[in-house]
């Protein structure tokens, strides 16, 4: 007999149970939280919801924020660079996504982060700008701090305005 995808799941979640450690029951209990935010309309994007990413969109500026967990984690425990993209994309492109006339978008075109310094703080948070805003492409900035405003990275971005799809 073929095992359902619940099915699966269930016996999977109690092997991880069985031998978790205390970061592992955080980190799951972080990411079943999420999923369940993602199933309640808190979240829209599974990104956001595993994340627990939340944002504060205004007419000239965007504030996004992640709690920093293990989750996030990079090798020396500190958040993963790669996460610093990722918080700063979201909110320049969500600022750049909101700026942008009905029905159309933005995508990233490129992306350059500047990483200087790391936290073992509670989280990150992302302030995005507009640099240029023109009718095809928009120019956005972004600096990346922790809560005690101490800054970690900044980024700039590109991002190229779309037509809706037929």
């Amino acid at each position: 007999m073929i095992a359902s995808k619940k099915q699966e799941a269930e016996k999977l979640l109690q092997s991880i149970l069985a031998h978790s450690t205390q970061e592992d029951e955080e980190v799951l209990m972080h990411l079943l939280k999420g999923l369940h935010d993602k199933q309640t309309g808190v979240h829209h994007r599974y990104i956001n919801a595993a994340l627990h990413m939340t944002g504060e969109f205004y007419t000239d500026y965007s504030i996004v924020r992640i709690p920093v967990t293990p989750v996030i984690h990079n090798t020396i425990k500190v958040p993963h660079g790669g996460i610093l993209a990722t918080i700063a994309d979201a909110a320049m492109g969500g600022l750049a996504s909101r700026s942008v006339e009905e029905g159309k978008n933005v995508v990233t075109t490129n992306l350059t982060i500047n990483y200087i310094a790391t936290t073992k703080n509670k989280e990150l948070i992302a302030t995005g700008y507009f640099v240029n805003k023109g009718r095809r492409m928009i120019v956005m900035e972004c600096v990346i701090e922790d809560e005690t405003g101490k800054k970690l990275a900044t980024a700039t971005a590109s991002f190229f305005v779309i037509e809706p799809r037929q």
